[in-house]
């Protein structure tokens, strides 16, 4: 079964943030200053703050279109991407290394207890579980540190 197909729980999202985003900080704290440059630079970012910011900013626009979709509201679409991501990593330019973590760690506590709150049901909604995968395990692959392990491999043994 691809991992696009594979329908995953609300425990299934929460083991892996703790596997991986929880890990996060920790094995970026690992690497040289001139390994976590090089990382940022090939991930498609200046620094190692613009890589957490983007990656908050994606946990920040999943968690309020689950809301706007389980409220019934209209969620509007990201048609352009590359501009939601330059507009996030702007926002926070003036913020410093240490504020930039604090943010990402008190977001990260944020989007686990909105996944811990979310009714498992809310996951048979295609879009919601498609965002939920995307931001929990998807998006850890894509910026998974170089001396991080894969979620990948913990998801195939089962």
């Amino acid at each position: 079964m691809s991992q696009e197909d594979r329908r995953y729980s609300r425990q299934d999202l929460l083991t892996a943030i703790e596997m991986g985003w929880r890990q996060y900080l920790p094995h970026l704290a690992q690497l040289s200053p001139e390994e976590q440059d090089n990382y940022a630079r090939e991930q498609g970012f200046e620094r190692v703050q613009d890589v957490l910011v983007h990656i908050f900013s994606w946990w920040e626009r999943s968690t309020q279109r689950t809301y706007r979709l389980l409220g019934g509201l209209e969620v509007p679409r990201t048609d352009d991407i590359d501009a939601f991501n330059a507009n996030a990593v702007a926002q926070y330019k003036q913020w410093s290394r240490e504020d930039v973590e604090a943010k990402f760690t008190m977001d990260l506590e944020a989007f686990e207890r909105f996944l811990s709150n979310l009714p498992e049901m809310a996951l048979d909604n295609e879009r919601i579980h498609l965002w939920l995968r995307l931001d929990a395990i998807d998006h850890y692959e894509e910026h998974r540190p170089p001396n991080a392990p894969s979620l990948r491999a913990a998801d195939s043994d089962t």
